[in-house]
């Protein structure tokens, strides 16, 4: 028997959607990306655009120089918002179990749908059809055992393709697949496995226990994942609608401004790393604060922008409280709870410049704790008020 977890893979949605809207575009070099903005980026582009060197991120001016002639489309959010709703509407109409995986991305666990929908293989194909037929894009569909597996497969038979993978084949087709198309590998450990001349997910896969940690904190995930080992479930809940939340409790209790602004400041770090993991960004940030005499306050702010970096959920999360903070009492419990996520992909780009200056401190630094766990760098701040970080959050998304 075959798999049962679909991945739908609509790669280059925004491209695609532009292409549907002007059919002139076909066959030819263009990108999206808003021309006339300071420091235009490439949100996205053709095929035939990245045959000529062109990459999703690249700033505009320098697509432009390397391919003389080039297309330029804005950016139409409502469009691809719509393609996007429409593809996971289609989805829950065959089955309750449909994740939400980012723009253009679904997972759909077929299990237990056979006598509505047929053979896993037959639901696929009329969820193809209905796509194509009310959107216009054409994704990339691959059935497996689990999500792993089946997002690695739609990596290898894009643009349109479909496979339905039996269990004895899942493992051949993962490890001979380069190590860059399994989920969680990005430039950074790609360039770091290639020193240990691992250039294909069957390297990683053959990795000891101890060779494993070495790689980092998630190495051992990481390596179950190159053996085609994903437990995870399909999870229907929509990012908007996770929450992640962690507390301290102060000793002693205290109602000096700056000590509660630094301890909101560490617990905004440790959840911000935890959402930037899940590839998340916060919509809306809630406070409750504990006073020593028993009575408890709560504050949130919604925001109207997703944030990623640290420093501004930590300024969020200071303008929440002193919403909150309005007796002259001791604080002795403070907790911050992150809520209405969303995807935090190069769609952030729809909304957001290029990368700032504080974007990439924020990745250089998610970097380090990954490497080495969360407390190998501690702000000076925090230590002088005798704060250290801790492991990781309390809460999960």
């Amino acid at each position: 028997m075959g798999g049962t977890v679909l991945h739908v893979n609509a790669v280059g949605l925004m491209a695609a959607i532009e292409e549907n809207l002007d059919r002139g575009l076909k066959a030819r070099p263009f990108v999206v990306a808003r021309e006339g903005a300071v420091r235009a980026v490439v949100l996205d582009l053709s095929p035939e655009a990245h045959r000529e060197g062109v990459r999703r991120g690249m700033m505009l001016s320098l697509a432009l120089r390397r391919v003389p002639g080039l297309v330029v489309r804005q950016p139409r959010p409502e469009r691809y918002r719509a393609a996007d709703e429409t593809m996971w509407r289609i989805g829950m109409s065959f089955s309750p179990l449909v994740e939400k995986a980012g723009k253009g991305h679904l997972f759909i666990d077929l299990a237990g749908t056979s006598r509505i929908n047929g053979s896993p293989e037959d639901a696929t194909q009329k969820i193809r059809m209905r796509i194509m037929e009310e959107t216009g894009i054409t994704p990339s569909f691959a059935l497996a055992s689990n999500k792993t597996v089946s997002k690695v497969a739609t990596r290898v038979f894009r643009p349109g393709g479909f496979v339905a993978l039996l269990p004895h084949e899942e493992g051949t087709l993962v490890r001979l697949q380069p190590v860059e198309l399994l989920p969680g590998v990005g430039p950074v450990l790609r360039d770091r496995l290639s020193l240990l001349d691992i250039e294909d997910i069957g390297g990683l896969a053959d990795l000891g226990v101890f060779e494993a940690r070495a790689i980092g904190p998630r190495g051992p995930d990481l390596v179950a994942r190159a053996r085609g080992i994903d437990d995870s479930p399909v999870n229907p809940e929509p990012p908007e609608r996770r929450c992640l939340r962690d507390a301290v409790v102060l000793e002693p209790d205290t109602a000096e401004s700056e000590i509660l602004r630094l301890h909101l400041a560490r617990l905004s770090a440790t959840l911000g790393f935890a959402a930037r993991r899940e590839n998340l960004g916060v919509r809306k940030v809630a406070i409750s604060l504990d006073y020593s005499d028993g009575r408890s306050v709560s504050s949130s702010l919604r925001l109207a922008r997703l944030l990623t970096r640290d420093d501004e959920i930590a300024e969020a999360s200071w303008t929440a409280a002193q919403r909150a903070v309005g007796r002259r009492v001791r604080v002795r419990r403070l907790a911050v709870e992150l809520s209405e996520f969303g995807a935090a992909g190069p769609e952030l780009d729809l909304f957001e410049p290029a990368l700032s200056k504080s974007a990439r401190l924020q990745s250089a630094l998610d970097r380090v704790h990954g490497k080495y766990g969360f407390p190998a760098l501690t702000p000076c701040v925090f230590l002088s008020a005798g704060l250290m970080l801790p492991s990781g959050p309390g809460g999960g998304a």
